[in-house]
Order: C-alpha cells, then structure tokens, then sequence
C-alpha cells in the first residue's frame, strides 16, 4: 500500500462499524518485536477492556501514531521504555507506568541492547485498525501531518530514529 492508499483507507475508516475484535491470544510479530492479547472483557463503564503483553526489540521503534476509539495505559515490566507523547520525551524504567489519552500522539521505543516488554491496557473501542500512523521506522506508509503537535512529536521521532540509525552503524562497521 502507498501513501495515498494508506492516506484514503485511514480516511474512509468506520471505528464503529469494525468488528474485528482482538481475542485472547491473538500474537503478532512485527519488525519492531510483537504483543500478545492476555485479557480481553469489558470495564466497569462497558467499554472494550483488552491487555497485551508488548515486546520491543534492542533499538526498535513503533511508529508514532494515534488512536480514534481508545485510551491506553503502559507499565513496564522489564527495560528501560522511551515513550513520546503528544511531543515529550520520557524515559520509564521497570514499574513505571504512563496513560495515554484517546487521541494523543505516542509511542514506545527501545532505544537499548536489551528488549523491553510492556504491559498495555487499552480501553474503549480496541481495534487494530484505529492505528494511525504518522511516521514509521520501517518505512510503512503514513497519514500527513496536521497539527503542530503531531509535528514536534515527529520531530523528536526522527531524531531519537537517527540516533537508534547511527548507533546501529556503529555496530555494524
């Protein structure tokens, strides 16, 4: 898919009318690690109420996104987890955790030689597919930038990704 397809799907997207629901262990591995659904019922106001356990690999990055339909809550269980929300850097260490706020621009990143793995509550409407992408380590297509918040935190994306780049030569030579 291209830009203008991602850009046209993201667009044409109907969190309401998506039913593809997450399910207890559903897993998936991707570039940057890979989560696993451990939990998955309603909360106390009836919303969805999904958990995973993410893992984030030595110098990997999820792309810097944004959800329609959900809020999130991240502990850390294991690592050191740099996270960008809404254009802040924060570094959080085992036990700590951060809330996401529906909406806000985030993002975990792995900025060591060690993994990291996350603990993730999502709750309201928990669909894949809500991901909006707005810039992406691994080079998938992205939505464009809008707001002045969605462009300081890319800013600060791209750099911590060169950093993690560079390093990365570093190694390799």
């Amino acid at each position: 898919m291209n830009a203008t397809e991602y850009k046209k799907s993201v667009d044409n997207y109907d969190l309401l009318a998506d039913r593809e629901e997450y399910n207890p262990g559903d897993k998936d591995e991707r570039e940057w690690g890979g989560y696993e659904v451990t939990v998955l019922k309603k909360n106390g106001m009836g919303e969805d109420h999904c958990e995973k356990l993410i893992r984030v690999l030595p110098r990997n990055m999820l792309s810097l996104q944004r959800h329609r339909g959900r809020r999130e809550t991240w502990t850390v269980k294991q690592g050191v987890l740099t996270v960008i929300v809404d254009g802040e850097r924060r570094d959080l260490n085992a036990g700590d955790n951060i809330h996401i706020p529906k909406g806000a621009v985030h993002c975990m990143i792995n900025v060591s030689d060690a993994p990291v793995v996350v603990h993730e509550i999502q709750e309201g409407i928990n669909r894949e597919n809500d991901n909006v992408r707005l810039v992406d380590f691994n080079n998938r297509p992205t939505y464009p930038l809008a707001t002045d918040v969605e462009r300081k935190s890319a800013a600060l994306y791209k750099a911590i990704a060169e950093a993690i780049r560079e390093s990365l030569n570093r190694n390799a030579a």
